[in-house]
């Protein structure tokens, strides 16, 4: 096992405990958490936790238990990782942590996720054309 792929599962296995803990503590959470996701998505075309936490009128009593809930809202295609960063300004006790930035999925479109797991539709680019957020070709 790569030391890398090891690093990863010792996070992801954090996230899940931290996420068991807060669903043990305060069930409200993490429904709560993603709801806030998908309005920020559907409002606007990047989500950074500034724009998310201000929705929330409950927080999180394990510092972790977020990981898990943004892990599902990319893993739902609400949200894509960008590869950029920014402090987060709302919430002190983070001091200035540098949170990521992700693009929505969900805004400008008509259509929104129906089922948990689902991913919207993929849109197609023209050949050989370069989709600036995921670096990659549509």
């Amino acid at each position: 096992m790569s030391a890398i792929f090891d690093a990863r599962a010792r996070r992801d296995q954090g996230m899940e405990a931290a996420a068991e803990a807060e669903r043990r503590d305060q069930p409200e959470y993490a429904p709560a958490l993603y709801a806030a996701i998908v309005a920020v998505a559907r409002r606007q075309a990047t989500v950074h936790v500034d724009d998310v936490l201000p929705l929330l009128t409950i927080r999180a009593q394990h510092f972790n238990a977020a990981g898990s809930v943004w892990a599902r809202a990319i893993r739902d295609g609400v949200i894509v990782r960008t590869g950029r960063i920014r402090a987060c300004r709302t919430d002190r006790t983070k001091h200035a942590h540098q949170s990521p930035v992700y693009r929505s999925m969900l805004f400008g479109r008509a259509t929104v996720p129906t089922a948990p797991g689902r991913r919207p539709p993929q849109t197609s680019g023209l050949p050989g054309q370069i989709d600036l957020f995921a670096g990659g070709a549509l």
